[in-house]
Protein backbone atom coordinates (compact mmCIF):
# COMPACT_ATOMS: atom_id res chain seq x y z
CA UNK A 1 0.00 0.00 0.00
CA UNK A 2 1.74 3.17 -1.24
CA UNK A 3 0.52 6.36 0.37
CA UNK A 4 1.43 10.01 -0.07
CA UNK A 5 3.36 11.53 2.81
CA UNK A 6 0.25 13.34 3.98
CA UNK A 7 -1.56 10.02 4.32
CA UNK A 8 0.81 8.44 6.82
CA UNK A 9 -2.10 8.41 9.24
CA UNK A 10 -3.99 6.11 6.82
CA UNK A 11 -0.97 3.81 6.70
CA UNK A 12 -0.82 3.91 10.49
CA UNK A 13 -4.48 2.90 10.79
CA UNK A 14 -4.01 0.08 8.27
CA UNK A 15 -0.76 -1.35 9.65
CA UNK A 16 -0.41 -0.54 13.36
CA UNK A 17 -1.85 -3.79 14.73
CA UNK A 18 0.22 -5.97 12.40
CA UNK A 19 3.38 -4.02 13.16
CA UNK A 20 2.83 -4.22 16.92
CA UNK A 21 2.48 -8.00 16.66
CA UNK A 22 5.69 -8.30 14.62
CA UNK A 23 7.66 -6.04 16.93
CA UNK A 24 6.23 -7.67 20.10
CA UNK A 25 7.65 -11.01 18.93
CA UNK A 26 11.06 -9.38 18.61
CA UNK A 27 11.19 -7.26 21.78
CA UNK A 28 9.07 -9.49 24.00
CA UNK A 29 6.75 -6.91 25.55
CA UNK A 30 3.62 -5.09 24.45
CA UNK A 31 4.73 -1.76 25.92
CA UNK A 32 8.09 -1.79 24.17
CA UNK A 33 6.39 -2.86 20.92
CA UNK A 34 4.03 0.11 21.10
CA UNK A 35 6.95 2.47 21.71
CA UNK A 36 8.95 1.05 18.79
CA UNK A 37 6.03 1.23 16.33
CA UNK A 38 5.24 4.77 17.47
CA UNK A 39 8.89 5.71 16.91
CA UNK A 40 8.81 4.22 13.40
CA UNK A 41 5.83 6.37 12.42
CA UNK A 42 7.29 9.44 14.14
CA UNK A 43 10.44 8.98 12.07
CA UNK A 44 8.32 8.78 8.90
CA UNK A 45 6.60 12.04 9.76
CA UNK A 46 9.96 13.73 10.41
CA UNK A 47 11.21 12.64 6.97
CA UNK A 48 8.39 14.65 5.42
CA UNK A 49 9.30 15.71 1.91
CA UNK A 50 12.35 13.43 1.73
CA UNK A 51 10.07 10.59 0.64
CA UNK A 52 7.36 11.05 -1.94
CA UNK A 53 5.85 7.62 -1.25
CA UNK A 54 5.91 5.35 1.77
CA UNK A 55 4.53 1.81 1.78
CA UNK A 56 3.80 -0.97 4.27
CA UNK A 57 7.02 -2.79 3.40
CA UNK A 58 9.09 0.28 4.15
CA UNK A 59 7.46 0.94 7.52
CA UNK A 60 7.68 -2.77 8.40
CA UNK A 61 11.43 -2.76 7.74
CA UNK A 62 11.82 0.48 9.71
CA UNK A 63 9.92 -0.95 12.70
CA UNK A 64 11.90 -4.21 12.49
CA UNK A 65 15.21 -2.31 12.53
CA UNK A 66 14.07 -0.13 15.44
CA UNK A 67 13.06 -3.27 17.36
CA UNK A 68 16.53 -4.75 16.86
CA UNK A 69 18.05 -1.44 17.99
CA UNK A 70 15.82 -1.56 21.08
CA UNK A 71 17.10 -5.04 21.97
CA UNK A 72 20.73 -4.06 21.41
CA UNK A 73 20.35 -0.92 23.52
CA UNK A 74 18.61 -2.84 26.31
CA UNK A 75 21.46 -5.37 26.35
CA UNK A 76 24.03 -2.59 26.57
CA UNK A 77 22.17 -0.92 29.44
CA UNK A 78 22.02 -4.24 31.31
CA UNK A 79 25.76 -4.80 30.81
CA UNK A 80 26.59 -1.31 32.07
CA UNK A 81 24.38 -1.78 35.12
CA UNK A 82 26.03 -5.12 35.95
CA UNK A 83 29.59 -3.92 35.44
CA UNK A 84 28.86 -0.86 37.60
CA UNK A 85 27.99 -3.02 40.60
CA UNK A 86 30.62 -4.03 43.05
CA UNK A 87 30.72 -7.81 43.30
CA UNK A 88 31.09 -7.89 47.06
CA UNK A 89 27.70 -6.16 47.40
CA UNK A 90 25.90 -8.83 45.40
CA UNK A 91 24.18 -11.52 47.46
CA UNK A 92 25.61 -15.01 47.15
CA UNK A 93 23.15 -16.97 45.04
CA UNK A 94 24.73 -20.34 45.75
CA UNK A 95 22.61 -22.68 47.87
CA UNK A 96 23.63 -23.11 51.47
CA UNK A 97 24.55 -26.59 52.75
CA UNK A 98 21.22 -26.64 54.63
CA UNK A 99 19.31 -25.89 51.43
CA UNK A 100 21.17 -28.65 49.59
CA UNK A 101 20.29 -31.19 52.29
CA UNK A 102 16.66 -30.04 52.32
CA UNK A 103 16.39 -30.28 48.53
CA UNK A 104 17.93 -33.74 48.53
CA UNK A 105 15.42 -34.89 51.15
CA UNK A 106 12.54 -33.49 49.10
CA UNK A 107 13.86 -35.19 45.98
CA UNK A 108 14.16 -38.47 47.85
CA UNK A 109 10.56 -38.13 49.10
CA UNK A 110 9.40 -37.44 45.55
CA UNK A 111 11.24 -40.46 44.15
CA UNK A 112 9.79 -42.69 46.86
CA UNK A 113 6.29 -41.35 46.20
CA UNK A 114 6.68 -42.00 42.46
CA UNK A 115 7.95 -45.52 43.16
CA UNK A 116 4.87 -46.14 45.35
CA UNK A 117 2.46 -45.37 42.48
CA UNK A 118 0.71 -48.34 40.86
CA UNK A 119 2.66 -49.54 37.80
CA UNK A 120 0.36 -48.19 35.05
CA UNK A 121 -0.16 -44.90 36.86
CA UNK A 122 3.58 -44.49 37.38
CA UNK A 123 4.25 -45.31 33.72
CA UNK A 124 1.70 -42.74 32.50
CA UNK A 125 3.06 -40.11 34.92
CA UNK A 126 6.70 -40.66 33.97
CA UNK A 127 5.96 -40.63 30.24
CA UNK A 128 3.96 -37.39 30.54
CA UNK A 129 5.71 -35.35 33.21
CA UNK A 130 9.29 -36.55 32.92
CA UNK A 131 9.69 -37.64 29.30
CA UNK A 132 7.28 -35.00 27.98
CA UNK A 133 5.25 -37.22 25.65
CA UNK A 134 1.78 -36.19 24.52
CA UNK A 135 -1.28 -38.00 25.83
CA UNK A 136 -1.80 -39.56 22.40
CA UNK A 137 1.78 -40.85 22.27
CA UNK A 138 1.45 -42.31 25.75
CA UNK A 139 -1.88 -43.96 24.89
CA UNK A 140 -0.32 -45.58 21.84
CA UNK A 141 2.73 -46.75 23.79
CA UNK A 142 0.64 -48.12 26.66
CA UNK A 143 -2.03 -49.62 24.40
CA UNK A 144 -4.88 -47.72 26.02
CA UNK A 145 -7.13 -44.73 25.34
CA UNK A 146 -6.13 -41.09 25.64
CA UNK A 147 -8.78 -40.54 28.35
CA UNK A 148 -7.39 -43.40 30.41
CA UNK A 149 -3.92 -41.87 30.20
CA UNK A 150 -5.28 -38.48 31.29
CA UNK A 151 -7.09 -40.13 34.23
CA UNK A 152 -3.94 -41.98 35.25
CA UNK A 153 -1.78 -38.83 35.14
CA UNK A 154 -4.36 -36.81 37.11
CA UNK A 155 -4.65 -39.59 39.70
CA UNK A 156 -0.85 -39.81 39.94
CA UNK A 157 -0.60 -36.06 40.54
CA UNK A 158 -3.24 -36.23 43.27
CA UNK A 159 -1.52 -39.18 44.91
CA UNK A 160 1.87 -37.43 44.77
CA UNK A 161 0.41 -34.21 46.18
CA UNK A 162 -1.05 -36.15 49.10
CA UNK A 163 2.19 -38.05 49.68
CA UNK A 164 4.32 -34.90 49.62
CA UNK A 165 2.18 -32.74 51.91
CA UNK A 166 4.14 -31.58 54.94
CA UNK A 167 3.62 -33.88 57.89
Amino acid sequence: MNVPVGDISALYQAEVRRLRAIVRRIVGSQGAAEDVVQQAFTNLLRMGAQRAQVNAGYVTRAAHNLALNHLRDARRRAEVELTGLELEHLPDSRPTPEMIVMCRRELQRLLEAIAALPDRRREAFVLKRIEGLSYDEIAERMGTSRNTVISQVVAAMAQLDAALEPA
